[in-house]
């Protein structure tokens, strides 16, 4: 299995700028770089990272503000409506104690662990989940907000892991909540020449933006399979764009 890290640099959260115009063919330059770059790796990859199963969320523990549950639970609504696959809010104490769970419930089918922690607790999980030798595990922590890691099997995303330090405040986690559940869903990457994208750490958008939805859309187009090869993947995205936004 391939663990793949995911670091969300959130400064401040402010209005984001009305969102520009763009064509499909910067769509497709963004597809190629958020869907098939490792921005901390440094690697770029040749096939289709995503979830070909349901996502289901559960966050751990009981000392998490009940804010962070509403933010999961918008964030996993919307990128089911974007996406069309299956992602929710399948555990939390809060539902458990309202008796909101499935009537199905099995702590097993849990594939996204969030942990909300304090410093001591954040670094422990980076230490027993997060590769990498001690130097980059401290860089890690250093330079994170939030973090997140997945791993694939045959490059079918099937496990993640979000991190949310307690010491941030609530604007932080929203930001966090945003970037990190979409990123595992198979773009990972960011970049700072896409302007109008939550991938774009330096543009300010902490929201889902309209650029960002057509390229989950792509994704998660069926005919877009986990481990479909590079090439194939960008000319299956193009030609969707171009039937669903023709220019």
């Amino acid at each position: 299995m391939r663990i793949l890290f995911v670091i969300c640099l959130v400064l401040l959260v402010l209005p984001a700028k009305a969102q520009e115009s763009f064509s499909n063919a910067d769509l497709l330059r963004a597809f190629d770089i958020v869907a098939f770059g490792g921005e901390y790796s440094g690697k770029r990859y040749d096939v289709v990272r995503k979830w070909a199963g349901p996502v289901r969320i559960g966050i751990q523990g009981k000392d998490h503000p009940a804010y962070l549950e509403t933010f999961i639970e918008d964030v996993a609504q919307d990128l089911t409506k974007t996406t069309g696959h299956p992602v929710e809010l399948y555990y939390s104490f809060g539902k458990q104690k309202a008796m909101q769970l499935p009537a199905d419930f099995d702590p097993k089918r849990v594939n996204v662990f969030v942990l909300y922690a304090d410093d001591k607790g954040v670094r422990d999980a980076v230490y027993q989940y997060f590769g990498g030798s001690k130097i980059e595990k401290e860089a890690v922590l250093a330079e994170a907000t939030c973090l997140a890691n997945y791993k694939t099997r045959k490059n079918e995303i099937v496990w993640a892991l979000i991190i949310f330090p307690s010491r941030h405040p609530e604007s932080y986690h929203r930001a966090c909540a945003v970037e990190e559940i979409t990123q595992i869903m198979g773009l990972p990457n960011d970049s700072d020449t896409i302007p109008q994208s939550i991938f774009n750490d330096t543009s300010k958008h902490f929201e889902l933006t309209e650029f960002d939805r057509w390229l989950l859309k792509a994704l998660y187009q069926p005919a877009i399979k986990p481990n479909m090869p590079r090439n194939e993947a960008l000319k299956l995205a193009l030609d969707f764009w171009k039937r669903a936004r023709p220019e």
